[in-house]
């Protein structure tokens, strides 16, 4: 259940009236947006005939389209006048309103539609003005090389954006690199139109774009994306492009240099740049290409580089092998998920027939089917005497209330029997047997039951571990053998190292090595923070089996600080256990369970729900399973009834995402904005009953967020007031908050039967810079 959290309402108004602004302004970043597109494409040029790329960005504009038109206006007027662009005027026109008008509904969305829309509207007032003004056959061809050309772009562009769309992350596996190089040529060549001052700006972009690709895909990256960027210039003006050319061998030699940082990778840049450009010929372009190679080399230093890597996150390489044997065990682990529900399901269809067979089995219906059907006389007792039927019934409510039958029971309630001896002792040795195929019967029950849940938990433990398997994307190997080979100089050699990014965009780093590591935890982080370009946080180390697993992952977007408080009711032993921890650098968890009753036993109950959920956690399980594997375990821990309440609080630092799970437990309390509303539903306690699912919620977590979580020590009147006051306490110290929470619930008790009572608290906080 996705738990959509609102605020009280006057937070409520302040919330929605901040998001309306948020959302206007974004509005009008992407019209503004929409506007320079326009005028970049109306000022481009193809070949030197004026470009109509201007109608492929109406296209993609959607909704803000008329800003294109404005756009694409005005670089006339300023430029060439508007009849030389009546063209791409017109068609921008034209697509704008085929846009709002919306004749086919949801095939507007489809890329082909789309492309043939941009097109078809180019070719047609294309053909119009080559009609109404003859020219050469050069003009004539131009724009309908232009035409194709535009919805090409349309084409690639959606196709792009709606592979990225699906997973979040662009692949660059065949021909989806395809794509992505035409759309940077498309790019470039629009953008080298535009001279500001003495620099050209497509030239600039791709300068920028290549230490970028140098940066991640090394020596690789930086040729690929200088001759891309050649390609672009060529397009727009071919007296550029001789000077352009000299990117691709630049590119190539800084990609060497990238392991010495940012600062290396531009200079190496700039000199092999400039000695390409002396090597080649002074010219009348050399000092405005080097001049645009510097402003590149600037932009790639001045841009935050937190920006640009997340961007880049978004991006995948060429599939490695780690990364198809993940995708492949992911498969294969759904497929024996898979296959256990269909056995589970088999079973409880094989539980369905047997019960609904037990049940229609009574001694009174088989006596009459194994005895009575061979008596001569069972057409005069059944079909012509209505009342026999009614004899058995009241011979088998004797049964039924544990007696037995006798002859003279038979003899007075069924007076047509001629044989009332053998009808008794049939009445009673078939209750004998269908009582013990009852009991057979209910104990196999049990043991499909106990099957069912244990497959049921495999399913959904293999459920879990092919969910994980499938976070993994971005395997970078290069990265993964420099991680590597700093382990070898620190001594520990033959380490196996993964570097990948998952789904929430955060670096991580997977090193197993042979032993225990007992090196510097400090130096490590460091040298792998630097080897990876972002800042790591310290490691989880943990070992098994004479191997440790040493897991980093980036500084997550978000801070947690947390608090306990717990008092005993006896004073002695405390029900109430509970535990914080933290899994993988990005998500940390806050258990809080509540045994049976008070003291010893409870205790007992409640620290082996906690612990256990931690193991099972640090597993990688997801909550429901955890909730399920608990559940089942304090079932069967033993004779006497055990159950506890089940209280997880999960956080997701880099997504910014709080995950609940709750069984038995009270709800917790969201403060924010200086109101808070509850968290949690009604549910029944884990290893009460065997189907019984937990209440689950999720909420996008804020900067001063506030969570608060007790146990049922404190009644209903105390929760709203701890809730009232921690939401009234903005920035004050959670320690002393907490403090304060818990003296004021105590004292609240007293002189009433109390209960054992535990507050934690965790307040949400960002990362400073």
């Amino acid at each position: 259940m996705f738990q959509n959290v609102k605020t009280a309402p006057s937070g409520s108004a302040g919330a929605k009236q901040r998001s309306s602004k948020r959302a206007a302004v974004k509005k009008w970043q992407y019209r503004i947006g929409a506007f320079i597109c326009g005028l970049l494409t109306g000022l481009s040029v193809t070949l030197g005939f004026p470009s109509f790329m201007c109608a492929a960005a109406a296209s993609l504009a959607g909704d803000n389209s008329p800003a294109v038109f404005l756009g694409t206006l005005l670089a006339f007027i300023l430029n060439r006048g508007i009849e030389a662009g009546i063209v791409q005027i017109c068609s921008v026109l034209v697509i704008t309103a085929i846009h709002f008008i919306d004749p086919l509904g949801d095939k507007r969305d489809e890329p082909v539609y789309r492309s043939l829309v941009v097109s078809g509207v180019l070719m047609l007032f294309s053909c119009v003005i080559t009609a109404a003004i003859p020219g050469d056959f050069y003009h004539a061809s131009m724009r309908m090389i232009n035409s194709l050309l535009a919805g090409c772009t349309v084409f690639i562009t959606m196709t792009i954006r709606t592979a990225s769309k699906r997973s979040g992350i662009y692949d660059l596996t065949g021909i989806n690199g395809v794509f992505a190089g035409m759309l940077c040529i498309i790019a470039v060549s629009i953008t080298a139109s535009v001279n500001l001052f003495v620099v050209n700006l497509g030239r600039t972009i791709g300068a920028f774009i290549l230490l970028q690709a140098a940066r991640r895909y090394r020596s690789f990256g930086g040729a690929v994306a200088g001759a891309l960027t050649a390609c672009g210039v060529l397009i727009c003006d071919p007296s550029l492009a001789r000077n352009t050319l000299l990117l691709a061998t630049a590119g190539l030699i800084c990609g060497v240099f990238v392991q010495f940082g940012r600062l290396a990778e531009v200079m190496s840049f700039l000199v092999t740049a400039l000695i390409s450009l002396v090597a080649v010929g002074i010219n009348g372009d050399t000092y405005h290409m080097f001049a645009d190679i510097v402003a590149g080399s600037l932009m790639f230093l001045m841009i935050p580089s937190d920006k640009i890597k997340r961007m880049g996150k978004r991006i995948s390489g060429f599939r490695s092998t780690p990364e198809l044997i993940g995708q492949t065990t992911a498969a294969r682990l759904m497929l024996a998920g898979q296959t256990l529900g269909e056995i589970r399901r088999q079973l409880d269809m094989v539980t369905v027939t047997m019960d609904r067979n037990t049940a229609s089995r009574t001694a009174s219906s088989e006596v009459r089917r194994c005895v009575c059907t061979d008596c001569p006389s069972y057409r005069l007792c059944f079909e012509k005497n209505d009342s026999t039927a009614g004899a058995f019934d009241k011979l088998q409510m004797i049964l039924d209330c544990g007696g037995s039958i006798t002859d003279e029971q038979v003899r007075s309630n069924v007076g047509c029997c001629d044989r009332p001896a053998l009808v008794c002792e049939a009445f009673n040795d078939l209750e004998k047997h269908i009582l013990e195929d009852k009991a057979e019967n209910i104990r196999m029950k049990e043991l499909r039951t106990m099957l069912t849940d244990q497959l049921l938990s495999m399913e959904d433990i293999l459920s879990d571990l092919s969910y994980r398997s499938s976070q993994v994307h971005s395997i970078d190997t290069g990265l993964s053998e420099s991680v590597r080979e700093q382990l070898a100089v620190m001594g520990y050699r033959g380490a196996r190292v993964c570097v990948y990014v998952d789904n929430d965009l955060c670096c991580r780093a997977d090193a197993f090595i042979k032993g225990s590591f007992s090196g510097d935890i400090a130096m490590l982080t460091a040298s792998v923070s630097s080897i990876l370009d972002c800042d790591m946080g310290l490691p989880d180390i943990t070992g098994d089996n004479g191997i440790t697993r040493i897991s980093f992952a980036e500084l997550p977007a978000f801070t947690a600080e947390t608090a306990v408080f717990s008092a005993s009711a006896s004073g002695e032993y405390s029900g109430d256990s509970y535990d914080i921890f933290d899994v993988d650098g990005c998500e940390k968890y806050l258990v809080l369970s509540d045994g049976m009753g008070t003291g010893k036993r409870a205790r007992l109950d409640s620290s082996f729900t906690v612990s256990l959920s931690r193991k099972l956690i640090t597993s990688g399980l997801s909550l429901t399973t955890v909730h399920r594997l608990v559940s089942s375990m304090l079932r069967v821990k033993g004779w006497e009834e055990s159950f506890a309440t089940m209280d997880i609080l999960r956080l997701d630092l880099c997504g910014g995402r709080a995950s609940l799970l709750k069984a038995g437990a009270v709800s917790s309390w969201l403060c924010r904005d200086g109101s808070a509303m509850p968290l949690g539903e009604i549910s029944f306690p884990a290893g009460i009953l065997s189907d019984c699912p937990p209440d689950k919620c999720e909420i996008k977590l804020f900067d001063g967020d506030l969570i608060i979580m007790t146990s049922d020590g404190a009644d209903d009147v105390s929760s709203q007031l701890i809730a009232d006051t921690a939401a009234a306490s903005d920035g004050c110290d959670i320690n002393e908050l907490v403090q304060q929470l818990g003296e004021f619930v105590n004292d609240r008790r007293k002189g009433m039967r109390g209960d054992d009572i535990t507050i934690m608290a965790v307040r949400i906080g960002t990362q400073k810079e």
